[in-house]
């Protein structure tokens, strides 16, 4: 339960209204002296008091709080940045209101949340080509982790990089064909791009396969639509590590054994069995500049991050 300024009044046995110049900056100004001005700062924060936005907003202040948008709250790799952006928020003394989209179709009431708490700024974590629900929030600082319009403040991964990388192990193992397993969602599509562009500068043949369905179901269909034709000599590509988790299950019911590969690195990445090889991206990174360009209320940054190769047995 929340601590008010009436309970603290009432343990110091002096006024509310004592309390509440001396919790608003204000007791020096009317001459309250420093030792009750220190025993009230004392108790509030022994008692953890902590002042209420919507009191903080009507004296035009910050609410002091942080609105995140998820897309995907299924998503393991959204779960892991929103712990870093809890990190950097509790280091910063600010709050978190959290909204997601159901199937990652934004609706109003959805966004109600972050218009209840009167945020000072916003996080969104997932890739879109549009976002016009965004409109709403014009008035405010906004950061995306993920790839959005050009005109966005963004922190997003270095895809050609990335699949740089991929591309450089899988041939060093001998492939020279992969499949890349993806969704129809914005972000694997660029990723898929980048993996293309990379495979045709190595002379690697590459083949799309890509679903309307997520995650587990998009590996699913792929696989099994790829183990019907000709799989000789194929690495699986798969645009997430869930996707490959599924990929490596089909492989194991058939007895197949193919190079796979993952992306993000989730934690169960090292933990499936074969453990996966996959990209990792530095969510530290981008959860701490995605922060502080809200907080720093920058208008538009657009950053790059280079991710790093994590080879394991899958591949």
């Amino acid at each position: 339960m929340a601590v008010s300024q009436k309970q603290i009044a009432e343990r110091l046995g002096v006024s509310i209204a004592l309390v509440s110049r001396v919790l608003s900056g204000k007791a020096r100004d009317v001459g309250i002296a420093e030792a009750t001005i220190e025993k009230v700062l004392a108790a509030s924060s022994e008692m953890g008091y902590v002042p209420s936005a919507a009191a903080l907003t009507l004296k035009g202040k910050g609410s002091r709080t942080i609105g995140v948008v998820v897309y995907d709250f299924r998503d393991p790799f959204f779960g892991a940045i929103i712990e870093k952006l809890q990190e950097q928020a509790h280091e910063q003394n600010y709050s978190l209101v959290l909204a997601g989209f159901k199937g990652r179709q934004p609706e109003p009431s959805d966004l109600a949340p972050l218009h209840k708490h009167a945020i000072d700024g916003l996080v969104v974590l997932g890739s879109a080509a549009r976002s016009e629900w965004l409109e709403g929030f014009l008035q405010m600082p906004v950061a995306r982790i993920g790839h959005g319009a050009p005109d966005e403040a963004s922190v997003r991964i270095d895809e050609a990089d990335a699949a740089e990388q991929l591309l450089r192990h899988l041939v060093s193992k001998g492939c020279r064909r992969c499949a890349f397993i993806g969704s129809n969602l914005f972000g694997h599509t660029l990723r898929f791009q980048a993996f293309k562009r990379a495979a045709q500068a190595h002379g690697v043949e590459i083949e799309k396969h890509s679903w309307a369905a997520d995650g587990f179901e998009a590996g699913l269909q792929a696989t099994l639509e790829i183990l019907e034709g000709d799989a000789e000599g194929l690495a699986l590509v798969c645009a997430t590590d869930i996707i490959a988790m599924c990929a490596l299950h089909v492989l194991h019911d058939a007895g197949r054994r193919l190079p796979v590969t993952g992306f993000d690195d989730i934690p169960s990445a090292s933990q499936f069995i074969p453990p996966i090889t996959t990209v990792r991206q530095p969510i530290d990174e981008m959860a701490q500049y995605a922060f502080q360009v809200v907080l720093e209320q920058a208008d538009s940054c657009d950053k790059l991050l280079k991710g790093a190769l994590i080879v394991r047995s899958s591949s």
